[in-house]
């Protein structure tokens, strides 16, 4: 395999991961499971500082 299909498969894997996480950490019913997808959203995004707890 290419370097080039590999670092896109990755891509499309690190874009789907986050992308769960982002909508699991929005629409989750579950208060816990809310905080849980947003802390390890806040670990795979750079930058991202989390919130504080309420």
């Amino acid at each position: 395999m290419s370097v080039g299909l590999l670092s896109t498969i990755a891509a499309v894997f690190y874009g789907g991961t986050v992308s769960v996480l982002a909508l699991t950490a929005t629409f989750a019913r579950r208060r816990a499971l809310r905080l849980e997808a947003r802390s390890t959203l806040a670990l795979l995004v750079p930058g991202r500082s989390q919130e504080p707890q309420r």
